[in-house]
């Protein structure tokens, strides 16, 4: 109980000043999402206004922009391969391109309104959620061949796959579930109810723990994916939207969009310990943990904010 009233009060306390940022950068019109990828060391924006991918290096400096066919509210990069997949929504398609030099290799043909993607870094498997479809589409990396197709429930959202398993998991944001799939044999093997309106989720791969974004309901679902059992539901600020994950730390960072908070989680003890306030209508947030940097999409601004973790 003691918990319990910690955590609520720890919500409830918000700060008056915005957590400081190191600098701004401007960006394509509205940032939906932004991906750090380690391995080429830069970082990539989803700009849905402006159907463009901006790509910075983990500083800031801009090092280019690539235009789409049509927009992309997602986008996962593959850091062992160099590859980073974008889907096209009102093209039906994957592009996949190069992180080096930013050219496009090939296109993966997935269903209608393409949206959620994830990669299997150990299988170099792409998984893209077709929300106006229902389905879930899995293609090699490496190649582009598709795998399979499999039903995963009406308005399939954020995806999330796990390495050490194979399972991957997708919202199904009508349903308010978690459907999760064999990503290996392509069926479906469970699900798990969650919070109301749920959009979004992260995995940790060193752990297995999976949190989702109960967008409706203002909360967090944690839950343990390896053994497929719920761990707790946690309350945070207005309309969470994004996630990043400190996977050694253990410390998940919650975008509550409308609150203009970050709720900052502890995956060892479940609770919320502490909330800052940020940026108004951030969209989305990702991590570059060996710089202690947090890189947020501004998306009324057409900017991306970094902030230092220590600054949190």
């Amino acid at each position: 109980m003691a918990t319990a009233l910690m955590t609520v009060a720890l919500v409830g306390c918000l700060p008056s000043r915005e957590v400081p940022r190191v600098t701004t950068v401007p960006v394509g019109q509205w940032p939906n999402d932004v991906v750090f990828d380690p391995g080429s060391d830069q970082l990539f924006v989803a700009d849905e206004g402006s159907a463009t991918i901006t790509v910075l290096q983990s500083d800031g400096t801009k090092v280019g922009m690539i235009s789409l066919a049509t927009r992309a509210r997602h986008l996962a990069v593959d850091p062992g391969l160099g590859r980073l997949y974008a889907p096209n929504e009102g093209s039906a398609f994957v592009a996949a391109f190069d992180t080096r030099d930013l050219v496009e290799r090939f296109r993966v043909v997935v269903g209608r309104q393409p949206h959620g993607i994830a990669v299997d870094p150990t299988s170099h498997r792409v998984y893209v959620a077709n929300e106006a479809e229902g389905t879930l589409t899995a293609f090699d990396g490496r190649t582009g061949q598709v795998l399979f197709t499999v039903p995963v429930g009406p308005g399939p959202g954020g995806v999330a796959a796990d390495p050490v398993t194979g399972r991957v998991f997708v919202v199904s944001v009508k349903a308010d579930r978690v459907i999760v799939v064999d990503g290996i044999k392509g069926h479906r093997i469970g699900e798990i109810p969650v919070g109301r309106g749920p959009t979004h989720l992260g995995l940790n791969a060193e752990t297995g723990v999976v949190y989702v974004l109960n967008t409706e309901a203002n909360s967090l679902t944690v839950m343990d994916g390896r053994r497929m059992h719920h761990l707790t539901t946690l309350p945070v600020g207005n309309y969470p939207i994004g996630i990043a994950l400190d996977e050694k730390a253990g410390r998940a960072y919650v975008v509550n969009n409308r609150g203009n908070t970050l709720s900052i989680v502890d995956e060892a003890t479940l609770e919320v310990l502490g909330t800052r306030r940020i940026p108004q209508n951030v969209s989305h947030a990702a991590l570059n943990a060996s710089a202690g940097l947090l890189y947020l999409a501004l998306k009324s601004e057409d900017r991306v904010a970094l902030v230092r973790v220590r600054d949190l």
